[in-house]
């Protein structure tokens, strides 16, 4: 093009070259600013556009983001303020970039935490777009975008870049209960590294020493050891799980609690007994001995197993037939209160864009998601009901997945201390302490202190992080190497980005007032919401290999636990495995409906991971 350029004369040159020159900048400014045409078309009213992208970037095409008023309220004590509270979720929606069909199904992406938002499994999992550390956007060649439509919302209320006006300012003390356990020097010392509101901190660290939680274990012990002591029926199965991992080990603590020769639980005298072991597992003569099914809230140990039939779903993981309590201050309190937000926040998306009502919908999620992606599925679930399939509000659930999950806590808490061990990550005695820390939380949680339950449990956690070095517990591989991302809060929160998000008047960032309205709820099980789930719908559970935290062992606790009309497909199913390019990509088990994968070579945060695995699974999920 220079050459044929150079043979015209000089005043024509010159009006090409300028003419050239145009064009180049107008195309290096669409790379990099990647504006669309304004409409006032009410559907196009939350266009992205303007993002900042990588030098010679592709931008996406279209995308749309911004926020869904899913509340209105009343704050305490002025009338004068009626209605003037409000919460909003956002959202951020990318249509089928590649679809191989013309209706691709809608496939929404909520994260974990309770509080940590989806921007995050965006970035850094699945999402079409990627960040740099300087802030500039980039493309991702494996995501789920490209053939499914693909929605990603920050829940609960307050999360990310969704918000709760006017905020709740917990207190430190709020947020960590236990630090008045501690010697007030100690207590002193870290207050003073937080002089400010709690909201100006992303991250708090924890006041908790590994001498203090030695001594909590060593309480454990003392009460375990105490002569006469009776155990309420519903605490004994977990006793009894409780004093056979500790008997496995050859440490200290089986021998002072007199565990020689402990007599298996089962007896097994043929085949037929060996399946009903499977199927029935017989301890104490209870029908739901480790109250997976039945749930074990204030209702639940009152009325017994056997009466527990009589009960609600949302009754089974201990929630009240009174509703007033489920939201407080604009936050949510309770997973019912999540299914509620959700489905109005669905609603009104549907209004924005009414052709995707009749798309399949799917769930999917990881971590804290095994309590929001059962609640708000069980929750949309009851609406339909409701409703019908004729009324144009009626929303296509068509599956859910959820990897990593954190459901059933006082099983999931007891695989710690052998899963530690078996890794070389725990010593014996370093073992056991998690064990009995974690035994510690489940009492308090069992005996209706939720709260307590929470916090002894994040001091199980803040022993293991003291004694192996701070190991990464989402990831062991990464040894204590932990997840960066404060580029994330850099780049959401540039001017230009949020202008484009449609969110300037709210930043991206952390709200602890999410935390601390969930602080009852992260001990609560929703297994029971499974077991109402799997008679309607096909579930699908996942787990990374080296997931320390929500991984294959303490998930596999529960769900061998879990009883729906189907179970004996799923318990006398073989585990196959799950190939992909000729490479083994790990394991599934699936029958009556459930289906459990696990993910080698992954993590917590699996399809950051193993992008094509997880690609492959979600395919595979979509297609059944």
């Amino acid at each position: 093009m220079r050459s044929s350029l150079g043979r015209l004369p000089g005043h024509r040159a010159l009006q090409a070259t300028v003419i050239w020159s145009l064009s180049l900048l107008l195309l290096v400014g669409s790379v990099f600013s990647a504006p669309e045409a304004k409409t006032d078309n009410k559907r196009d009213a939350d266009r992205v556009g303007g993002l900042p992208y990588r030098g010679g970037e592709q931008p996406l095409h279209e995308s749309y983001a911004g926020h869904i008023t899913v509340r209105t309220w009343t704050p305490k004590g002025d009338a004068s303020l009626a209605d003037s509270g409000n919460a909003k979720l956002f959202y951020w929606y990318f249509p089928a970039l590649t679809p191989k069909v013309e209706s691709p199904p809608l496939v929404l992406w909520i994260q974990g935490g309770p509080g940590s938002s989806s921007m995050i499994g965006l970035f850094t999992e699945m999402g079409p777009l990627e960040l740099t550390d300087s802030g500039e956007f980039y493309r991702r060649n494996v995501t789920w975008a490209n053939e499914y439509d693909f929605l990603v919302v920050d829940q609960p209320v307050g999360t990310g870049f969704s918000s709760v006006t006017p905020k709740a300012k917990p207190s430190l003390d709020d947020l960590y209960p236990l630090a008045s356990s501690l010697p007030e020097q100690e207590v002193a010392a870290w207050r003073a590294k937080y002089p400010k509101d709690v909201s100006e901190y992303k991250d708090i660290e924890s006041p908790m020493t590994p001498e203090y939680a030695v001594s909590a274990a060593r309480a454990t012990l003392h009460e375990l050891l105490m002569p006469g002591r009776q155990w309420p029926d519903h605490i004994r199965p977990f006793l009894d799980r409780l004093t056979d991992l500790l008997g496995s080990r050859q440490s200290e603590t089986p021998g002072s609690l007199g565990l020689g020769g402990r007599q298996n639980r089962f007896v097994v005298s043929s085949e037929m007994d060996r399946f009903k072991e499977v199927l029935t597992p017989l301890v104490n003569d209870r029908d739901d001995p480790y109250l997976v099914n039945t749930g074990y809230g204030p209702s639940a140990l009152a009325a017994g197993s056997k009466a527990s039939v009589q009960r609600s779903v949302w009754e089974k993981i201990g929630l009240s037939t009174d509703e007033s309590g489920d939201f407080v201050d604009g936050y949510v309190s309770n997973m019912r209160a999540v299914g509620k937000d959700m489905w109005t926040f669905m609603q009104k998306f549907y209004d924005l864009r009414p052709e995707l009502r009749e798309r399949d919908f799917y769930i999917f999620s990881e971590s804290y998601g095994g309590k929001f992606v059962p609640a708000i599925a069980t929750y949309f679930d009851q609406q339909n009901q409701e409703l019908g399939k004729n009324d144009e509000r009626f929303i296509r659930l068509k599956g859910m997945s959820i990897g990593n999950s954190w459901v059933h806590p006082p099983l999931q808490i007891l695989a710690h201390g052998g899963i530690g061990y078996s890794w070389g990550l725990l010593d014996v005695n370093q073992a056991d302490t998690v064990d009995l820390l974690a035994f510690k939380a489940l009492n308090h949680t069992l005996s209706g202190d939720l709260e307590m339950g929470t916090a002894t449990r994040l001091l199980m956690f803040d022993y293991f992080k003291n004694v192996t070095g701070g190991v990464n517990w989402y990831d062991i591989r990464k040894r204590n190497h932990q997840y960066k991302r404060t580029y994330l809060d850099r780049g959401l929160n540039q001017d230009i980005v949020r202008k484009a998000l449609h969110s300037e008047e709210i930043e991206y960032g952390k709200d602890w007032g999410v935390y601390y309205h969930l602080t009852a709820d992260i001990m609560r099980t929703t297994a029971p919401l499974f077991s109402y789930l799997l008679e309607r719908y096909p579930v699908q559970l996942n787990q990374g290999q080296f997931d320390f935290r929500d991984g294959v062992a303490g998930n596999t606790l529960w769900i061998n636990e879990l009883e729906w009309k189907r179970r004996h497909e799923f318990a006398l199913a073989d585990r196959q495995q799950w190939w992909l390019n000729k490479e083994l990509a790990g394991y599934k088990r699936s029958g009556g409906g459930l289906s459990h994968w696990t993910i080698l070579n992954a993590g917590h945060m699996s399809p950051g991971d193993q992008p094509e695995v997880c690609l492959d699974m979600v395919n595979h999920i979509v297609a059944q």
